[in-house]
């Protein structure tokens, strides 16, 4: 233990101390400039193709006999499966479609349509096919399902 310091006579009484000194509250520090000043306020962008859109033709389905007719569906590069099985991209609703029944693929410019073992077959223009290059105007039979393919844009 720390003894108290021995009383002095001679010492000020304690109206006579000095007085306390204040410390400044924190304040964070400053802030560097913008950096905004080095950077242009607007900058060219390249350009892109929007959402959704492919470059180069895309191919497009009409259904046009069958028990899904009237329906249109667009192809481009991303091939597109057809069948009666819900995971496929075109399903159609008839029970001589095999579950994965046919795929439409893009090729460069060209588009092909594959058979993918299907128990019917797929045939363009009558005729029976296990992969084929298909031309505008060509007539595809998917199971019960007559489609029109055409070409649209280049």
């Amino acid at each position: 233990m720390v003894a108290p310091p021995p009383f002095d006579a001679g010492a000020r009484p304690a109206d006579d101390r000095e007085p306390t000194t204040l410390m400044p509250a924190w304040q964070p520090p400053p802030t560097a400039p913008p950096v905004a000043a080095t950077v242009p306020e607007t900058m060219a962008m390249p350009a892109r193709q929007p959402a959704g859109v492919a470059a180069g033709p895309q191919g497009e389905l009409m259904i046009e006999s069958g028990p899904d007719a009237g329906h249109t569906h667009r192809a481009n590069d991303k091939p597109l499966r057809l069948g009666r099985s819900p995971d496929n991209d075109i399903i159609l609703r008839d029970p001589a479609t095999s579950g994965h029944h046919a795929r439409l693929e893009r090729r460069g410019d060209a588009f092909w349509v594959v058979d993918l073992g299907s128990t019917n077959g797929t045939f363009v223009n009558g005729e029976s096919v296990q992969e084929k290059q298909l031309d505008d105007g060509d007539r595809l039979t998917v199971g019960q399902n007559s489609l029109h393919f055409a070409v649209v844009g280049a």
